[in-house]
């Protein structure tokens, strides 16, 4: 079969309808037909804000760009040292002036693996309610308190049935999931409508890409087997499918 062109290319991105429209713009500007739609919601915890505000420590370990927006909307972060999970994050941080640090791999077990045994003081993990509990792992060399500042729900309607229809009738080129909660929400769509199976063996035929290790391992249970970028961002992944190593996976039908 012969291969499709990166212009060609349908790519279904899951992602927090906050983020859609610059998913949209970031992918179609590459090249890409791209179908976005949030099988997650974020709800923003009131009790985390008042935490928050509370707080005292040296370290902050911000892991969203919603748990950025969220911090910086009610305190200040002058003279703390700041660990961002990724770019993204960190170039919303360094827009309010504060310079980020972040890991080699935009991920939680790079902290952990990277800062862990460097942080000094308080350390405060400010994240979603759905976090890698790898990162916990801090608290075996520094104080560490973890904060809620939002949740993650599962977003389930017409929009999100329809695009996996889309995907179970073979009209998607490639699917990419950019985390294990995002995963579990599209799977549990599938499996309620009845078409996990059909989902199961449209995604095996064609490009899945997973958003980092917790993602891909999430894919893997449903016996899917993803690539992952070599920087664990949207960026990445657009390098990702425009390689010829990843074009190859991706043929007419």
């Amino acid at each position: 079969m012969q291969n499709k062109k990166v212009g060609t290319m349908s790519v279904a991105v899951f992602r927090p309808a906050e983020y859609i429209d610059e998913t949209v713009e970031k992918f179609s500007k590459e090249g890409f037909n791209v179908v976005a739609v949030p099988f997650l919601k974020t709800v923003v915890s009131q009790e985390g804000i008042e935490r928050l505000k509370k707080a005292d420590f040296s370290t902050a370990i911000i892991t969203s760009q919603t748990a950025a927006k969220i911090v910086l909307e009610n305190i200040g972060l002058d003279g703390k040292r700041v660990i961002a999970i990724g770019k993204r994050t960190a170039g919303m941080l360094e827009k309010a002036g504060i310079n980020a640090e972040i890991p080699s791999k935009f991920d939680s077990e790079s902290i952990v693996r990277e800062f862990a045994e460097k942080v000094e003081g308080r350390v405060v993990i400010m994240r979603s309610n759905k976090g890698d509990p790898v990162l916990l792992k801090i608290a075996e060399y520094a104080d560490v308190e973890e904060i809620v500042l939002y949740t993650i729900q599962e977003e389930h309607g017409r929009e999100q049935l329809d695009v996996l229809k889309k995907i179970a009738d073979g009209e998607v080129d490639a699917v990419v999931f950019s985390s294990r909660m995002m995963v579990r929400s599209f799977m549990e769509l599938a499996e309620k409508e009845g078409l996990l199976e059909k989902i199961r063996m449209a995604l095996s035929r064609i490009t899945v890409v997973a958003i980092g290790p917790p993602t891909a391992k999430a894919l893997e249970s449903y016996g899917i087997k993803a690539l992952m970028p070599e920087e664990y961002s949207f960026d990445g992944v657009i390098a990702l499918l425009k390689s010829s190593e990843s074009n190859k996976f991706i043929c007419a039908k």
